[in-house]
């Protein structure tokens, strides 16, 4: 139902157009979501909406798109919008699933920092060898080398 504002409400909530399809398939595929919010207040429940849509943008980031910071207050928004009777199992588990593979992302850049270090490590190794080798090489040649008449008398 369209409103004069420009807003339309669905399930109880009044959102903008440009959100209309985002509140509809939460409530689609998860419609317990809203079932037990305490806040009768509409513009308080738009608020909270407003705090679940950009909590599901934040889920929505690649790991190393954000911050550690950025991540507990996602999960501290979680905690206040669950404190409010919304139902968030679903994002609470994808929002968990994104604090894992940033903890992997940087387990794993720290592994490969130590990785990259090992291997100029074994680089210079293998340079020393190398110049050993040559020096080796070059003495052998000498030591096989003819003496000269010049070089005896």
């Amino acid at each position: 139902m369209w409103n004069g504002d420009g807003t339309v409400e669905i399930n109880g909530f009044r959102v903008y157009y440009t959100q209309v399809e985002c509140v509809r398939r939460i409530f689609e595929r998860h419609p317990e979501t809203a079932l037990n919010l305490r806040p009768k207040n509409q513009l308080v429940k738009n608020a909270y909406m407003n705090n679940l849509l950009d909590l599901i943008d934040i889920t929505c980031l690649a790991p190393q798109e954000i911050s550690e910071e950025e991540l507990v207050d996602a999960e501290n928004t979680l905690l206040d919008l669950v404190g409010v009777g919304f139902e968030l199992d679903w994002l609470k588990k994808k929002l968990g699933g994104l604090c894992v593979k940033k903890k992997k992302m940087e387990t794993r850049g720290a592994r490969m920092r130590e990785l990259d270090r090992m291997i100029v490590e074994q680089r210079e190794v293998l340079l020393a060898l190398e110049v050993e080798r040559k020096n080796e090489e070059n003495e052998a040649v000498s030591d096989s080398a003819r003496l000269g008449f010049e070089d005896v008398v």
